[in-house]
């Protein structure tokens, strides 16, 4: 398995893995929340609604079916960019939210209005961004879709900021022709959500994991750095 799949991060691998999750449910509910608000969702998952609402599929598996296609080639190019964690969100996320939304679906009161959109939109965008912080501050391994942007930085003179929102700005319009949920949500998590993963990783995440000994002292030396 080393050969395929970054391992070089198994300090406390139970502990990894269990925040790993957490973080994964984080990231569904979170969008979910946005998805329900009618605020949108970021820009993969609107692109994948879009899709398989258009070839007839069930989102779960269309997005696990666009993951592992994506996983492909980023493997061809960058193994190392792969670990347990992308498994974990590259299977998870896409039926979670699915599960979510159905849970959503069933509550006695349904979201409508600009003031429910907003709480929505914060409820969400907060649940999302730690959700990011507690999955990758376990460094193992990223989404196949954030793994794209460092593997074109690695082989080419661009520098990673351009390049991810040339990738974002392209998943989108492939988004908003396949009729995914667009919105406000959307931007946000494109393009602001930097900031508030900073934050989380600062505030929560790392002091959390230093609280259960998540990671190692080489770990914490870097995160530090």
């Amino acid at each position: 398995m080393a050969r395929w799949m970054d391992l070089r991060h198994t300090y406390n691998l139970p502990g990894k893995l269990l925040f790993s999750c957490i973080g994964v449910v984080c990231i569904a509910l979170g969008t979910t929340i946005c998805r329900m608000g009618d605020v949108g969702v970021d820009p993969f998952t609107a692109m994948n609604l879009g899709l398989s609402a258009r070839v007839g599929m069930d989102f779960g598996t269309f997005q696990l079916l666009m993951n592992l296609v994506i996983l492909v080639v980023v493997f061809a190019f960058d193994r190392f960019q792969i670990g347990l964690g992308t498994l974990i969100n590259m299977v998870a996320v896409g039926y979670l939210i699915e599960f979510f939304t159905w849970v959503y679906r069933q509550l006695p009161w349904q979201p409508s209005g600009l003031v429910s959109a907003g709480i929505h939109l914060v409820a969400g965008t907060l649940l999302f961004t730690l959700g990011v912080s507690l999955y990758l501050k376990t460094r193992m391994g990223v989404a196949p879709i954030d793994a794209v942007a460092p593997v074109i930085v690695a082989r080419t003179r661009f520098s990673y900021t351009p390049v991810r929102m040339t990738q974002d700005i392209l998943v989108t319009v492939v988004a908003v022709l396949a009729g995914g949920p667009i919105g406000v949500f959307t931007v946000v998590a494109a393009f602001m959500t930097g900031p508030l993963i900073t934050a989380w990783n600062r505030l929560a995440t790392l002091r959390l994991y230093r609280r259960f000994h998540v990671l190692d002292r080489e770990e914490l030396a870097a995160e530090k750095s």
